[in-house]
């Protein structure tokens, strides 16, 4: 599932359970929210992933750094997608 995906439907949901039907400003805030809270989740998971394999590779720390590298990459390409959702 692809995070428009996600938080389209996040916002699908919120839209349901409010009282009044959300606006298009509203609904759009709402997107936005969403989206900084899923490029915080992906950073903050980054790290710990990063984190995790230099720890677990300390004497092959050559491969934690290439482990680290390829993360990054797919961090960078998320962010980019999720850029392009506003």
């Amino acid at each position: 599932m692809s995070l428009k995906s996600l938080a389209d439907e996040a916002v699908a949901q919120i839209s349901k359970t409010a009282s009044d039907p959300l606006t298009g400003p509203e609904t759009e805030a709402i997107s936005k929210i969403i989206e900084h809270a899923l490029v915080k989740a992906v950073n903050q998971t980054t790290e710990k992933c990063t984190s995790a394999a230099v720890i677990c590779c300390g004497p092959e720390a050559d491969l934690a750094h290439k482990i680290a590298e390829e993360v990054d990459r797919a961090q960078y390409a998320l962010i980019a997608n999720l850029t392009s959702m506003r």
